[in-house]
């Protein structure tokens, strides 16, 4: 019974995200700020995590990041009221898309056609109106992000999503997550 417990413990652990990318989210270079004078830092982007190092900051301190991963939780929907087509980046089947892949230049514009009825998958907003999709297992990084256009599509409901930064504060390092409890972030 305990090595049950413990291996259902290490996948909650270990269970990855639907789908991750090592950016922050939206536009411009975050400012992040500490909300608490004491932080706890985790040793995996996770709220399932254990927190392996506790370090005590002068509140409101600014934080530099070395590392990002914001993560779908939760995928969103959004449902196609006509026949369109949605257009940007065809990223691939894939769970993870790093920050040197995303500004490689290595992937196409591709257009996949949807109809009416067909649910997308919507895993995050990204910048500058576009968003990263999911339609039949491919993501795609949405020039134009479908759930901006409410004459041919509908959210039926926002991603989940987490963003997690890797700060290092002294000799320790760990993982935060931007919540605004802990850290947030304070840029304009």
């Amino acid at each position: 019974m305990r090595f049950t417990v413990a291996l259902f413990v290490l996948l909650l652990q270990t269970r990855e995200p639907n789908f991750e990318v090592n950016m922050s989210p939206g536009e411009g270079i975050p400012t992040l700020q500490a909300e608490t004078p004491q932080l706890d830092l985790r040793d995996v982007p996770s709220k399932s995590a254990r927190v392996t190092n506790t370090v005590k900051v002068p509140l409101h301190q600014r934080l530099a990041s070395d590392g990002d991963s914001y993560q779908t939780i939760q995928p969103g929907r959004i449902r196609v009221l006509i026949a369109t087509t949605v257009g940007g980046r065809m990223i691939g089947s894939v769970k993870r898309l790093s920050k040197s892949d995303y500004y490689s230049g290595k992937f196409s514009d591709a257009t996949m056609e949807v109809r009416p009825g067909m649910n997308i998958e919507f895993l995050q907003y990204r910048a500058e109106g576009s968003c990263f999709v999911r339609i039949e297992s491919k993501v795609i990084d949405a020039s134009a992000c479908p759930a901006f256009d409410k004459e041919k599509f509908q959210i039926e409901s926002e991603p989940k999503t987490e963003w997690w930064v890797h700060i290092q504060v002294g000799k320790t390092a760990g993982w935060l997550l931007v919540d605004e409890s802990e850290v947030k972030d304070v840029r304009n």
